[in-house]
């Protein structure tokens, strides 16, 4: 075989683009709003933890992946252009799309009437691109964007290129701008979505009008107390989710780490909703009729023990979600390899657990 796919189809293939024409901004030029980066602060690199946080190796490398990241603006700007040079790149999964785990997508609109508009093609070998995500536009007027950020990818450089002279505006205000707080494993961190706006943060952010912060660390949510000790950092939450069964070993792992993340949480946050999420279905669960394990019996018998303790001590506003109803009608047709979700199912996942918080929340 001597053709490249994209000599045969030629929609296979990307377009790349210079720097000659465009105005070029960083995340903190002003309008722009940058979202779910908690503790940087303007002119610092993008990181979902502090830089100071060290638990471990693996948790240090995926707090520099930028699952959940987001911008958002208006703006009257004819075209867009994204300029990216990746760091702490994964861009070898055998189960993960190159634009899901280092590239943009682009959404047009407000909350739930956002609508899916480009993804950054690029050279998947490549460290740095420069690409268009949007345009040329035929009506010159104030649109609202939205960009997601790759989610399995740090970014040591991003600019974005858009019309010279275009005017910049800040987005339309979240109606509650205090964000809701999800830790988990690969799962919530995005693996395996074919590109990051159907991540499942970035999904019930659309769903409920709502900012998230995404701490999903691929592997490595286990469920620390140091980890529930950062996240209690944070001023101001709309609620907790937690959803880290599938790193937290077995039951045994679950019952030694999450009564202790639990009350960690409440020393600074007292009375801001948690919800308790088991992990979702997974193919090995599911192999035969006999229905699930032993094992998935124990993890919610766990998680429910916790909600029973909390409630004896007072404590009202713990919840549980049982992750086997996420996937929905058929979860085995809802991962890529028996494990990790596909696109089909972080809707099924997103759109199941958006109205339990929605209702919590009140």
């Amino acid at each position: 075989m001597t053709k490249k796919l994209e000599e045969i189809d030629p929609a296979m293939g990307f377009v790349t683009v210079n720097r000659d024409g465009m105005d070029w901004h960083t995340v903190d030029s002003p309008g722009f709003e940058l979202n779910g980066f908690y503790w940087r602060k303007p002119g610092e690199i993008l990181r979902r933890l502090p830089e100071s946080v060290k638990i471990t190796e693996e948790l240090d490398i995926l707090a520099w992946n930028t699952a959940g990241g987001m911008l958002r603006f208006r703006s009257d700007t004819s075209d867009i252009r994204i300029a990216a040079q990746l760091d702490h790149a994964f861009k070898n999964s055998d189960i993960g799309t190159a634009v899901g785990g280092c590239g943009f997508d682009l959404y047009l609109g407000q909350g739930a009437a956002k609508t899916f508009h480009r993804v950054t093609r690029f050279d998947a070998t490549a460290d740095e691109y420069t690409v268009p995500i949007f345009g040329p536009a035929p009506v010159k007027k104030i649109r609202e964007f939205t960009i997601h950020f790759p989610l399995y990818s740090g970014l040591k450089k991003l600019e974005f290129g858009l019309t010279p002279g275009a005017q910049i505006l800040p987005p339309t205000p979240w109606p509650d701008p205090r964000p809701i707080v999800l830790y988990g494993t690969s799962i919530e961190q995005g693996g395996c979505a074919s590109r990051p706006g159907m991540c499942p943060t970035n999904q019930m952010s659309r769903l409920l009008n709502r900012p998230f912060l995404n701490f999903g660390f691929s592997g490595n949510g286990r469920g620390q107390k140091e980890a529930a000790e950062i996240l209690a950092e944070i001023a101001d939450p709309a609620m907790y989710v937690l959803e880290y069964d599938a790193n937290a070993g077995d039951a045994a792992g679950l019952r030694q780490t999450l009564p202790v993340f639990v009350e960690t949480l409440r020393l600074k946050h007292p009375d801001t909703p948690i919800l308790l999420v088991s992990k979702t279905p997974t193919a090995g669960e599911l192999k035969d009729d006999a229905g699930y394990p032993e094992s998935r019996r124990e993890l919610t018998e766990t998680h429910l023990s916790v909600l029973a303790q909390r409630r004896a001590m007072g404590d009202q506003n713990v919840h549980f979600l049982d992750g086997t109803a996420l996937y929905g009608p058929d979860p085995t047709e809802c991962t890529v390899d028996g494990c990790h979700a596909t696109d089909l199912g972080f809707y099924f996942e997103s759109r199941r657990m958006a109205p339990v918080i929605a209702r919590i929340l009140g």
